[in-house]
């Protein structure tokens, strides 16, 4: 009884602690990092936040969030963590760890209550909000507070010939900390050393230029130091071009373009974090784990010290970053590659001796192997050629048996693809097809008459094929040689092709010429010799003859029109003139001159010189003789065009608004002295502005007159599209509104080239960014061309603006009309760029849904005029 009551206790000890072990879980730890993870110390953090974890013997999931602090504004930051705490409680997070001064004040200043309810452990914070931090209790980690005097000491050190220091920052939180925190140490640094200057630029204050060139330009930057207190993509973009040694206090700004960095060493600090995490997930208070400052020290970047001609000897104190292996243990290398020569030349003696005993057996082998391949690869080869080949091929042996077929010939008889080499092998001569010629079928009469005499056989004109199986047939044209092997005659090959086309086109266009007046022609450059049809040398009076010599010819032209017709045949003969078509009288068999319009073609033949020149002449008597009659409409056409672009030129209630703020605004500036500096410059911007918005309107005048009046003139040639959208990304990207970014966006690896007007091509995509620009206040504009079929391109431009709604995307391309009659501008733009587009021979349309944004896309075709 005892003994059923001892295993009855153990079973429920048993169930248990399978129980309790079921209900535990693996905690969930958030990482919140400021920045992005295109940063490329985020996964290293990761994991050795995961290892510092597991040297304390414990383990959780790391869910790891970015605020993007670089891009993101203040009041959208904290609507990001509130999201993130949101997201936090669904996922039943134990703990917060965050990396950075904006993501640990972001946090607490968010309005969530989450961050107050849960150990939160931070570190990399450069610039600690005591009040903060003293006001809450549930909250440890580490600090390291920038030693901008240790830093300076180092530069000297490293540069001492360099005196000049500039301070780069910007307008945020942690810029403004630094700057302040900088002057005031670089106090302290100036007693010690003396000769020391000190400059400040704002990123967000001064021009992009003025900072390019002052760290840049090898003529600003001899004598300068440079100190970056708080690090940006901008940096990244100046640092990679600067001629100046960076000096920084954060890490990530090696590889960036930074020279040195005075900072913790991230792996170390993520690594006591991750043992902190286990210590708190253990049970242990934050109150126990007291904050700690960590300690800073030199970071080198390797290549930086290469290209400023710094020793890594003087890299001290500190340590190198980005050193390559091969530099780092180069005298391991050397060790490495002596003992694996050594090895290479005891391998190969090794080797000759055992080829050497292999030799003959190898010999043979490899000989029978080589012959049989040789074999196989001449047949595949004969094989290939004649698949390549558009014509249809079908060979035979001397005794009149089908021996190859090539895909054309499958294709041309409607046979199915076999998956055998050669499926037809063996069968006889007329098992897949047959020829006549007025009825009577030859095709094994010409087959034997190639194998008896050896010559070609040009299969007679007017023959027609028919297939064996379903008894279709079609013209055919094509030839039987003989095939030879060793001086004997082993076959036949028989190529031919479908000319049913051909010569229904061949008989449409001779009937057409005898029953026209336009008449095709050739001059030959080698004979010198002009080709004209019959009929038309019937009209010139020539009754029996074809071809005319340049003599000829030209005695034909009236005398007036000669000498142009003489000067533009030189230049096209030469090379220099590519017009296509030229107008002159000729003398008829009526005796009388006749207009006649003359239409060419150029075909190069070697070193880019014209071999032979194509046209059609067609007589366009009655077109001049009713010229005169047409003067009078085409004046009164003039003269209204001539109105009409007066009445644009005359838009007063449009030109008014921003002549009335240029002329205000410029009387204020008369008596400067009643307005401040920032009211002078407001009013300057304002003056600026309006003079824009006046040119673009005069310019979109001046372009609607020449579409009008037809003097818009397009000049084709072939350009990079990648060239022209860069170009015209550049040009736009300053004008940008704040906010907003302009984007390219281009398939990878592509290098496409296009035909056409560059210049009005690039005047319709600057047309489109300035008008979504005036529509959108936040997000992005999107610069860029898609292919969706071939011979055309799709270029569109994208934007995250307020949207167009369905009744103005019916009218948007109107003229003079408005989405917003309080929006700046005539409503000619895209009318313009309307115009401009059909005359690319292309299309524009619009897509556009309200809040969300608009699309435009031009469609054209990759041909010229």
């Amino acid at each position: 009884m005892s003994g059923q009551r001892y295993l009855l206790l153990l079973s429920i000890l048993f169930l248990s602690s399978f129980y309790l072990n079921a209900l535990e879980r693996k905690a969930n730890v958030l990482f919140i990092q400021s920045y992005t993870n295109r940063q490329s110390l985020q996964n290293t953090m990761v994991a050795e936040l995961l290892h510092g974890l597991k040297s304390v013997g414990a383990e959780a999931n790391i869910i790891t969030e970015y605020l993007d602090a670089d891009y993101w504004k203040y009041i959208s930051e904290k609507a990001i963590l509130r999201r993130v705490c949101q997201r936090a409680r669904e996922q039943q997070i134990d703990l917060i760890v965050t990396a950075g001064d904006e993501a640990f004040h972001t946090l607490f200043c968010c309005g969530d209550s989450l961050p107050r309810q849960l150990p939160v452990v931070f570190y990399a914070i450069k610039f600690p909000d005591q009040a903060l931090m003293d006001s809450l209790t549930n909250i440890t980690g580490y600090t390291m507070i920038p030693d901008y005097v240790q830093i300076l000491r180092q530069a000297s050190k490293m540069f001492p010939q360099r005196k000049e220091v500039l301070c780069i920052t910007d307008d945020s939180f942690l810029g403004q900390k630094g700057e302040k925190l900088f002057k005031k140490e670089f106090e302290k640094f100036a007693k010690e050393q003396t000769g020391y200057t000190l400059g400040t630029y704002n990123t967000q204050l001064e021009a992009t230029n003025i900072i390019i060139s002052s760290t840049c330009y090898s003529r600003n930057t001899n004598g300068r130091l440079v100190v970056i207190p708080k690090w940006s993509p901008f940096m990244s973009v100046v640092g990679k071009n600067s001629k100046a040694p960076f000096f920084s206090c954060q890490y990530q700004a090696l590889t960036s373009g930074a020279f040195c960095s005075y900072d913790t060493d991230p792996f170390d600090v993520s690594r006591r974090v991750g043992r902190r995490v286990g210590l708190l997930l253990k049970g242990a208070t934050p109150q126990s784990l007291k904050i700690e400052n960590m300690p800073a020290n030199f970071f080198y970047d390797y290549k930086q010290l290469n290209f400023f001609h710094v020793d890594k000897k003087r890299a001290v104190p500190g340590s190198i970053m980005n050193q390559t292996v091969f530099e780092k243990y180069q005298f391991l290398f050397f060790l490495l590659y002596a003992s694996i020569l050594a090895l290479l030349v005891l391998m190969v003696v090794w080797l000759m001796r055992a080829n050497h005993r292999e030799a003959r057996r190898r010999l043979h082998a490899q000989t029978r192997l080589m012959l049989q391949n040789k074999l196989v690869a001449q047949r595949d080869e004969f094989d290939n050629v004649f698949h390549s080949i558009r014509d249809g091929v079908i060979t035979y042996d001397v005794d009149l048996r089908i021996h190859f077929t090539n895909r054309a010939l499958f294709k041309m008889l409607h046979l199915k693809q076999q998956e055998a080499a050669r499926p037809f092998e063996g069968m006889p001569a007329e098992s897949l097809l047959k020829i006549y010629n007025h009825g009577r079928e030859m095709l094994r009469e010409m087959l034997k008459q190639v194998v008896d005499e050896g010559k070609n056989i040009v299969i007679p004109d007017d023959s027609f094929m028919q297939e064996a199986n379903s008894k279709n047939y079609f013209l055919v044209s094509g030839e039987m040689v003989p095939i030879r092997a060793h001086g004997k005659i082993t076959g036949v090959a028989f190529s031919f092709r479908n000319v049913s086309d051909e010569e229904m086109q061949k008989r449409f266009f001779s009937m057409a010429i005898e029953e026209n007046t336009i008449y095709p022609w050739q001059f030959s450059v080698q004979t010198q010799l002009f080709t004209f049809p019959s009929s038309f040398m019937k009209r010139m009076g020539y009754a029996e003859c074809s071809t005319l010599s340049v003599k000829e010819m030209l005695a034909r032209i009236h005398p007036d029109d000669l000498p142009q017709v003489q000067k533009l045949f030189t230049a096209v003969i030469n090379g220099s003139e590519k017009s296509n078509r030229t107008s002159f009288r000729q003398h008829t068999i009526s005796g009388t001159y006749e207009w006649w319009e003359y239409r060419l073609s150029i075909f190069n033949g070697l070193a880019d010189e014209p071999y032979s020149i194509l046209g059609v002449c067609q007589n366009i008597q009655r077109y001049k003789s009713t010229e005169e009659e047409l003067i009078c409409a085409r004046d009164k056409a003039l003269q209204s065009d001539q109105l009409k672009s007066a009445f644009l030129a005359n838009m007063s209630h449009e030109i008014r608004t921003p002549l009335n703020a240029i002329v205000g605004f410029s009387d204020l500036l008369t008596d400067m002295s009643n307005f401040s500096k920032e009211e002078v410059g407001q009013f300057v911007g304002i003056i600026n502005k309006n003079c824009s918005l006046l040119l673009a309107l005069i310019n979109d005048i001046l372009d609607l007159s020449r579409i009008e009046s037809g003097s818009m003139d397009f000049r084709w040639a072939r350009h990079s599209l990648l060239l022209l959208l860069k170009n015209v990304c550049e040009s736009q990207r300053l004008n940008m509104p704040p906010g907003v970014k302009l984007l390219l966006s281009i398939p990878t690896n592509e290098k496409r080239y296009l035909m056409t007007d560059n210049v009005r091509l690039q005047q319709v995509m600057n047309n489109l960014i300035n008008n979504a620009a005036k529509f959108t206040t936040s997000g992005s504009i999107t610069l860029g061309y898609i292919e969706e079929k071939p011979g055309t391109v799709t270029l569109f431009v994208e934007d995250t603006g307020k949207g167009i709604s369905e009744e103005g995307v019916r009218h948007i391309f109107e003229r003079f009309y408005k989405v917003d009659n309080f929006t700046q501008g005539a409503g000619l733009g895209l009318s313009i760029c309307q115009t401009i587009v059909e005359r690319l021979k292309g299309t524009i349309s619009v897509t556009s849904t309200i809040g969300k944004g608009t699309r435009f896309q031009v469609c054209i075709p990759d041909t010229g005029e």
